[in-house]
């Protein structure tokens, strides 16, 4: 039934000395299925660290756009300042002095403020006729 010979004493051979025997006859073979277990199991060990990692990232990051979306809400009363703010008016600032936090005190020259980028080198009064 066994293609290797009873040893000489007439016992049977024991599973792991063919096992043994099968190994070293056959190293080359061993040694790739090792190869291919070992990297096959890396992948499949990549493969759930990054699909835990992936449910993670989504479960967070849903979770933040649920508490977002709670917070962005809008009323009516903020929709109506919204709706009632106007740009600020292009207008001349007239010479005055400011007092700085130490005491001293600075002239500051006349300038205008105000207005949108659409308005430059605009006098206010253009603005309005």
């Amino acid at each position: 039934m066994s293609s290797e010979p009873a040893p000489a004493d007439g016992e049977p051979t024991s599973f792991r000395e063919k096992a043994k025997s099968w190994a070293e006859k056959h190293e080359t073979a061993v040694r790739v299925v090792k190869a291919v277990g070992a990297t096959v199991g890396a992948a499949v060990a990549i493969m759930v660290v990054k699909h835990v990692m992936t449910q993670n990232v989504t479960e967070y990051a849903d979770d933040d756009q649920a508490e977002y979306a709670e917070d962005d809400q809008v009323t009516e009363d903020d929709q109506d300042a919204k709706d009632k703010r106007h740009p600020p008016v292009r207008h001349s600032v007239a010479e005055h002095t400011r007092t700085l936090a130490d005491g001293r005190v600075i002239p500051i020259p006349p300038y205008k403020r105000g207005g949108s980028s659409d308005d430059e080198g605009e006098d206010p009064d253009e603005v309005a006729a």
